[in-house]
This record gives C-alpha cells, structure tokens and sequence, in this order.
C-alpha cells in the first residue's frame, strides 16, 4: 500500500485507483473571421482522488498559431513554471505543448487558456479541429473542439482617393461598400473615421473645412466573425490666401480672398494691441473684399508712433461654414488664420 500512495504522490493514478481524466478543447468563439485573434481553452475533468499530472501535446487546427502575445491563463490547477515560460516564448507555433497539475473534484476543475489566430478560413465552412498525442499518463483522454474560419468582408473604398487634393470648403461625399464573403456571416456595421474623430458614412460629405493634410479610415465589421477589415486614405485641402493687400494713406488696409460660405474676423495689430477690427459673414463661395480701418482709440495709439508710418499686422481668421445635416454635418475644427506684415502709413494730426 505504502508504494502505491508513492506512486500517486508523482502524480500517476494508482493502478487499482477508479476514475478519470479528461482534456476538452473548446474555443472563445466557435466561429471567427480569418486573421482575427481569438482563445483556445482545455479544461480538465479528474475523478480520482488526488491530483494527477497531465502532460500533453496539441497539434492546432490548420492554419491556427499562437497569437503574439500567448496570454496564458489558467483556473485552479497548475502549470510549473518551466512549462509556463515555454509556452510564452512560443508565439506563431501550431502546436501547444504543456505539463498541468489537474487536482481532484466534480465537474471541469481546471481550465488553462491560450491566444490564438486563424491564418486558413475553413473549407465549405466545416470546422477545423485540433489533435492531441504524447498524453501521459495514458489513460487520459483528449477530445478535440471546432473551429470554423470565415472568410474575410471585402470592402470597396472608391472615393475619395488617395493624395487627392480639395479646395478649402469643397463639398465631396465619401464612397465606400462592404460585403460578406461567407455563407455563414454578415455585415454588422460599416462606416469611416477621420483625423479629426468625424464618423463619415458612405455618400456623405468628407472633412473640407480643415485646412492641410486629412486621413480618413474605413472599417467594416464581421457579424458572426468578429473580424474588422480596413482601408485608409489620405487626402489633402487647400487654404484661402489674401491677395491685392494695400494700405492706403487713410490709415486704412484692405485685401480680397476666395472663400466658401463663413466668417471672417480681419483685425489690425499694433505692438499687441488690436487697432482696428471688421467682420464679415459670406453668405456663398466668392472673392470677398474687406477694408479695415481704425477705431478712434487705435488713431490715437497710432498718432503716438514716431515716423511716417507703423509697423502692423493683418490678422484675418476666416471660419468655414459647416458642411452636411444632421449627424452627417461637419464643423470645422477652428479657424484658420492667415497673417500679413504691413507698414501702414500714419494720419498725424496738425497742431
């Protein structure tokens, strides 16, 4: 008696000991999307009396690996730490090789969990199945699980393209479909993302009303994968300028600019101190022409300046109006501001 506790104590059932042991696969999602991570679990079923030491090589389905990073988990039982540190170096291996301590109880008593990632979609949808070998001790049973790989959505982003470049306030919509390629899964949503955090949808306007160089991102979702297929552009939009500058000996500044429907807010600036101020609402796209000129508290400060002229800035902030409705409209970000350096002739007053 006393050799056959010896035995059991090295984690072998004794030979006249009843029961079992049992390892079963199973899979976060029994249905996932090809490339898309997911979970391989093993739990453990013992009978005996006493903890057994189960140690066992799982050949992963085809085209399954190890995700990156593995992302061992385990409940109640135990893997010894050589086994465990193994397992983490092996990201990208197609096989699990693994010692677990399984104590004794009623019911799955022990689960160990890994990160996996299908590379192979299932062929007619059948499910890809796992194989167990090197099982010690040898009474244990191995029941492989299911997985099934669907193929991916495609997604048909036609507008707009990439690099393609837009006039400040242009009005353009997106263009962009997604489409199940499996029997077995639909589209669960669809839609794009700019830099700006805008959510565009397909036949609604882009972002316009920021000047410089935009991204936009369009994702499209599995429904019975979970899978997430994307596509990004970037795309470029020009700014206003100021033309036909001039200063006149009124102590006045005046310019034109090609704008689209907005603001403007053109202020003149001396040593700080904002001199002179106009604003202008434009109502559609056109050249807009704008004079500013002085407050009587900004001639003042200018009489003060010594010399012919003062040294100034044109400060103009033009604000684009919003483009699209709804929950499809875009509003710009700020306003974009352009600045000049002038000298501007003075007014001084004759004593």
């Amino acid at each position: 008696m006393a050799a056959l506790m010896a035995v059991a104590a090295l984690g072998a059932p004794s030979a006249l000991a009843v029961g079992s042991v049992t390892i079963k696969t199973s899979y976060e999602n029994s249905t996932v999307s090809l490339n898309t991570s997911d979970a391989i679990g093993y739990g453990f079923t013992n009978t005996y009396g006493s903890q057994v030491t189960v140690t066992f090589t799982d050949t992963l389905p085809s085209g399954v690996t190890l995700d990156s990073p593995v992302g061992l988990t385990n409940t109640n039982g135990t893997v010894p730490a050589r086994s465990r540190r193994r397992q983490r170096r092996t990201p990208g291996d197609s096989s699990v090789t693994m010692t677990v301590n399984v104590p004794a109880g009623t019911g799955t008593i022990c689960t160990i969990a890994l990160s996996i990632s299908a590379g192979t979609p299932s062929v007619a949808d059948a499910p890809l199945t796992d194989h167990y070998s090197n099982v010690s001790p040898g009474s244990v049973t191995g029941k492989p699980g299911g997985l099934v790989v669907l193929t991916n959505p495609t997604l048909d982003f036609t507008a707009p393209t990439n690099n393609q470049t837009f006039a400040f306030g242009q009005v353009f919509d997106a263009n962009f479909s997604c489409a199940a390629t499996d029997p077995l899964d639909s589209i669960d949503s669809f839609f794009g993302t700019d830099d700006e955090g805008n959510q565009i949808a397909s036949g609604a306007p882009i972002d316009t009303v920021d000047p410089g160089t935009r991204s936009l991102e369009v994702d499209c979702y599995s429904a019975a994968g979970g899978g997430d297929f994307s596509e990004s552009i970037n795309y470029n939009v020009g700014s206003y300028t100021l033309t036909a500058v001039k200063t006149t000996k009124t102590d006045r500044v005046s310019f034109k600019s090609a704008v689209p429907a907005g603001k403007f807010v053109a202020e003149l600036i001396d040593a700080k101190k904002v001199i002179g101020t106009t604003k202008l609402t434009v109502a559609t796209r056109k050249t807009a022409r704008i004079t500013v000129k002085p407050t009587t508290t900004g001639k003042r400060l200018l009489a003060a300046t010594k010399g012919k002229t003062a040294h100034v800035q044109l400060h103009v902030a033009f604000t684009p109006q919003a483009i699209g409705s709804g929950d499809s409209q875009i509003s710009p970000a700020a306003a974009t501001v352009v600045t000049r350096n002038l000298r501007l002739p003075i007014v001084h007053v004759a004593k």
